[in-house]
């Protein structure tokens, strides 16, 4: 899986640029006026179902591959006042937690990587084939190990971009902490 910089990185740099130190609160409006995009994955997942209720008068088969795209960032208007503490060149940043923004699913990215259906058995209806996409879309969903991985990621990429940025507006002595 490769992460990428997302677009609103950039966004969010050029809003923030010219902030120095001491208009603090400027950046406290500025940092709270944004969602901070800072990771997209792509899943590509097979999902297959085998239907044996019949096995006397056949196979019913189908595998899908389904290619996810997910998104994850910081929500900045979760920030409050008292979330930013400036003292002189020092400032503590504490950012609410990263969280999974967006999973997008494209039609075109769905396929029938095969299917097997004996003689005597009916094709899979349209109907069975959605509630049999929407169970692996759940699983994409649910799966705690890559939420866990995207979300350690998008706070470490917030980390830097947050750390890059104030250290160019004057700051010396940044901590950023998650919440």
């Amino acid at each position: 899986m490769k992460a990428i910089r997302i677009a609103m990185l950039l966004a969010v740099v050029m809003m923030l640029t010219g902030c120095g130190h001491k208009a603090v609160e400027d950046i406290r409006y500025k940092v709270k006026k944004a969602e901070l995009g800072t990771v997209q994955y792509t899943v590509r997942q097979i999902i297959r179902n085998s239907d044996e209720t019949w096995q006397l008068f056949g196979d019913k088969k189908v595998l899908f591959t389904v290619k996810a795209t997910l998104k994850a960032g910081i929500d900045l208007q979760k920030v409050t006042d008292d979330d930013i503490e400036v003292n002189g060149s020092s400032i503590v940043l504490h950012l609410p937690k990263a969280e999974i923004t967006a999973i997008n699913i494209e039609p075109k990215d769905i396929q029938v990587a095969y299917s097997k259906v004996s003689i005597l058995r009916s094709d899979y209806t349209q109907a069975q084939c959605d509630e049999i996409l929407q169970a692996g879309e759940l699983s994409i969903r649910t799966d705690q190990a890559l939420r866990q991985s995207i979300v350690a990621e998008a706070e470490q990429n917030a980390r830097d971009f947050f750390e890059l940025l104030l250290r160019s507006n004057g700051f010396e002595d940044i901590k950023i902490f998650f919440k």
